[in-house]
C-alpha cells in the first residue's frame, strides 16, 4: 500500500503578539498539521528586553516541571543576552541540539528565524532572515531518531517582546523555501 503525502502548514500567529515574560501561548496537537519524520518552524521576534533567565519561544513537548523533557521541536533563548538554542528530543538522549548560536538576538529589531528538522536527512538547520546559518548533524545515522511528539505546542514563555507570522510546517522546507519564507513576509512597523 502506497502512503501519500501531504504538505500542510498552519500560520498560529499571523500579526504581531505581546508576549510578557511569564504568559504564553499554548496550541494543542490536534490543532497542528500531522507529522511523520520532518517538520519547520518559521516566525519573526522582536524582543524588547532580554529576561534573566532561559526563555522559550517554542517547544512541542510535556511539563518540563513533571519530568519531561520533549522538546520536539524546541527553540530557547540563553538568559540576558538571548542566543539562540535550537534544541529536539532523539530516541539516545532528550536534548539534542545546537548552543549559543550567534551574538544573540537584537533588542527592538525584528528577525525571522527558520528551524527545520528532518529525521530522514538526519539534521536540523537554522535560518536567520533567509540566511542558513547554522546546523546539527545526527552522527550515527543507522540508529539514532528524531523523537517527534503528540503534545502541546508552546510559545512565547519568558519572552518579553513580540512574535509573529509564526508558521508550522510538516516538511522540512529547503533552504529556497526558506528564503522564499523570509522574503514573502509582510513588514510590520
Amino acid at each position: 500500500m502506497k502512503k501519500f503525502f501531504v504538505k500542510e502548514f498552519c500560520e498560529i500567529i499571523s500579526e504581531p503578539r505581546m508576549f510578557n515574560c511569564g504568559s504564553g501561548l499554548v496550541v494543542q496537537h490536534a490543532e497542528l498539521p500531522e507529522v511523520d519524520d520532518e517538520l519547520s518552524v518559521s516566525l519573526r521576534i522582536k524582543l524588547k528586553s532580554h529576561h534573566t533567565g532561559w526563555g522559550t519561544v517554542f517547544r512541542k513537548g510535556g511539563d518540563e516541571s513533571q519530568g519531561n523533557f520533549e522538546r520536539t521541536p524546541g527553540l530557547f533563548l540563553d538568559a540576558n543576552i538571548s542566543k539562540l538554542y535550537p534544541r529536539f528530543t532523539g530516541h539516545w538522549n532528550d536534548n539534542v541540539g545546537l548552543s549559543e548560536i550567534g551574538d544573540g538576538l537584537l533588542l527592538n529589531k525584528w528577525s525571522h528565524i527558520t528551524y527545520t528538522l528532518s529525521d530522514p536527512e538526519k539534521r536540523m538547520d537554522i535560518y536567520i532572515n533567509g540566511v542558513w546559518i547554522a546546523f546539527y548533524a545526527i552522527e550515527n545515522v543507522q540508529m539514532h531518531r528524531v523523537k517527534f511528539n503528540d503534545k502541546q505546542l508552546h510559545i512565547g514563555w519568558y519572552i518579553d517582546g513580540e512574535i509573529g507570522n509564526f508558521r508550522y510546517f510538516n516538511w522540512r522546507l529547503s533552504a529556497e523555501e526558506a528564503m522564499k519564507n523570509y522574503l514573502n513576509q509582510r513588514p510590520f512597523c
